[in-house]
């Protein structure tokens, strides 16, 4: 009978530590916002996890040996936490990951605006580069058009005689 009780209590405890789990997840989708399909990947793959790790509890609990109560513990875990401290947790963490994310924003700005220079000024170095390739394509241009017109007056004259 102990032992039932003592796998009941586990379960309770696996169905609170399952909820904050997917409470990190929560955390995540509100601070860092993305579409449907990443969430959907998210949700499947916390749900494998989830049954990998409770077919893991059951094998080395019970043998293996599926007891309603056992999954009857997980629900009332989850529940209790849900109705307890999930809106806390959640809450907290989206604020400390917001309030880290503007701490470690002031240097990132500082390195968004370096690398604006640096591409304002690669920009700017490309199209004097191009223009200066552009004289010279066009000088080569002029260059062989003389050329070209020295040669067609002779052989138009001849023609045209």
């Amino acid at each position: 009978m102990t032992g039932e009780l003592l796998l009941f209590a586990r379960a309770v405890w696996y169905g609170a530590c399952l909820l904050l789990l997917y409470d990190v997840l929560r955390i995540l989708r509100r601070t860092i916002h993305h579409g449907p399909v990443w969430t959907a990947v998210e949700d499947i793959l916390y749900w494998v996890f989830c049954a990998v790790w409770l077919f893991s509890r059951f094998y080395q609990e019970n043998d293996g040996i599926l007891r309603a109560y056992f999954f009857a513990g997980i629900f009332l875990g989850a529940l209790a936490c849900r109705a307890s401290i999930s809106r806390f947790f959640v809450g907290f963490g989206v604020w400390l990951l917001r309030g880290c994310g503007k701490i470690l924003g002031i240097p990132l700005k500082g390195a968004k605006r370096m690398i604006k220079r640096l591409k304002i000024q690669l920009f700017r170095f490309k199209v004097n580069l191009n223009v200066s390739l552009n004289r010279k394509k066009e000088k080569k241009v002029v260059g062989n058009e003389k050329n070209e017109k020295q040669k067609q007056p002779k052989s138009s004259k001849s023609t045209q005689e």
